[in-house]
């Protein structure tokens, strides 16, 4: 391993960060990604006493029709998942597929039914050289993983809020709220400004008047709690007509018109940085014994906040691998962080691999 060091950049004090919420399209297909992958891995512990080679990164979700009314309206189309990737089949990999992608979209879109999707899984056999990669723990791609540590307080309200806006207390207090929501953040020097886009349940609202009043409330209250200084919701709508406000049956827009695909939406941190370094590798549904694309982005998180934690000093990590080489041993590590050394703290984190693995399985890791 070559670890490279170099001085923490200077970030001007002006950013834009970003949130997709679990219930927004993107987010949704990097659940089931996940949740397939996590489901095959068990089965194949059981079954052969190995996670077995796979990869189900490629989730595409192809948008519903519905009909939203006052009071509750309808789905009248289905939203349709393709579960593409690959697999070993030394197991029912698409019932296992089926089984898990239909458990996590009840826990998230818990108004929606079964026949609201048809699940489609078009996974195919893997190619034998990466098979390999999967038994012997060595890399099966030449990529990179990379995140950083700590959060901007801009970059922490926007992953805060999202997550407010999707957690039971809120659904108590607020039950019009669905899953689907996005957050964005800018900020001006000292002058936070955000965007919220809210898909708001029709079962729970009886006319304008009452979306208006839910939408206001919401407003006081994320000001209030976040200390944001300016925040809108919904900044499209137009109370002449129920079809110009943000409204839906099940709490999420891929009933009506908005698709989605695994990558497409928030880092292995939960958030869109496009000020900070980034990877572009779609993380969820990738196998966790050897693919680098999962791996390393967790490492390269869980690396830059313990550096940041060992010596309060701000770290971004980039971990390099090569295809067939040890996962434990990358090309290259390249640190920012004014920090001295981090050679011991590095190689102790990527020793840490079986239990990266295993937090996988368990779903320990935040991934989106």
């Amino acid at each position: 391993m070559k670890l490279v060091q170099v001085p923490y950049p200077n970030y001007m004090d002006k950013e834009i960060v970003e949130r997709k919420a679990i219930g927004h399209p993107d987010s949704l297909c990097d659940g089931i990604a996940e949740e397939v992958s996590r489901a095959l891995s068990k089965v194949y512990l059981k079954e052969t006493g190995t996670i077995q080679h796979h990869n189900v990164d490629k989730v595409a979700l192809v948008a519903g029709q519905s009909k939203t009314a006052w009071g509750g309206g309808e789905v009248t189309q289905p939203i349709k998942i393709i579960i593409a990737g690959r697999a070993n089949y030394s197991i029912s990999v698409p019932t296992v597929a089926i089984k898990a992608a239909r458990e996590y979209l009840r826990k998230i879109i818990p108004l929606a039914q079964d026949e609201h999707f048809i699940i489609e899984p078009m996974i195919g056999v893997g190619a034998s050289e990466l098979i390999t990669t999967a038994e012997n723990i060595v890399a099966n791609d030449t990529s990179f993983g990379v995140s950083f540590a700590p959060f901007t307080d801009t970059e922490q309200v926007t992953l805060d809020m999202a997550d407010f806006l999707t957690s039971d207390k809120l659904n108590q207090d607020f039950p019009s709220v669905g899953k689907d929501i996005k957050v964005m953040s800018h900020k001006d020097g000292t002058n936070l400004d955000t965007t919220v886009a809210i898909a708001f349940i029709d079962k729970y609202l009886q006319n304008a008047n009452e979306y208006k009043e839910n939408k206001e409330s919401l407003t006081r209250l994320l000001k209030d709690k976040f200390g944001v200084d300016n925040l809108m919701i919904n900044t499209l709508d137009k109370y002449d007509s129920k079809d110009l406000l943000y409204l839906t049956v099940t709490g999420t827009s891929a009933e009506h018109g908005d698709d989605g695909a695994t990558g497409r939406g928030n880092r292995v941190n939960g958030l869109i940085t496009p000020g900070r370094p980034m990877s572009l590798e779609a993380a969820c549904g990738k196998n966790p014994v050897s693919h680098v694309g999962k791996i390393y982005n967790v490492m390269a998180h869980e690396m830059a906040k313990r550096i940041y934690a060992d010596t309060n000093k701000p770290a971004e990590v980039m971990i390099q691998s090569r295809i067939g080489h040890p996962v434990t041993n990358p090309p290259m590590v390249l640190i920012r962080c004014d920090a001295q050394n981090l050679e011991s703290i590095v190689k102790d984190e990527l020793a840490k691999l079986p239990e990266v693995t295993k937090g996988f399985v368990e779903g320990r890791f935040r991934l989106f």
